[in-house]
């Protein structure tokens, strides 16, 4: 019986790709996917692609800097991160006035 499937299967693909192969637009592709103008279109992306590519390593390749910068660098980062810290805390006990201006406001209504 899985036989009789097989070939079942066999002649039924075979069917589909003889169909497929006759298709006008399938033999066009055909066609052009051995032609020059696919080749020459492939190396044009080719080409193309290895271009952006480069053009994106050079973008994002790391500066060269002298030990000098790159310390002053590390340092005003440093710097930055403390001041960002510190905005943080403040932002923080701003938050705690508010709520007890708040409550204070609101106990003052009740009076």
């Amino acid at each position: 019986m899985a036989d009789n499937r097989d070939k079942d299967l066999k002649s039924s693909s075979a069917e589909i790709l003889a169909d497929l192969l006759t298709d006008p637009r399938v033999r066009r592709g055909l066609s052009y996917l051995g032609g020059e103008e696919f080749k020459a279109d492939r190396e044009r992306l080719r080409r193309g692609a290895g271009e952006r590519l480069k053009n994106i390593r050079e973008r994002y390749r790391p500066k060269k800097r002298t030990p000098e910068t790159a310390a002053r660098e590390r340092e005003l980062t440093l710097r930055l991160a403390e001041v960002e810290a510190e905005a943080a805390e403040l932002r923080l006990r701003l938050s705690e006035l508010l709520e007890e201006e708040e409550k204070l406001r609101g106990a003052l209504e009740n009076l």
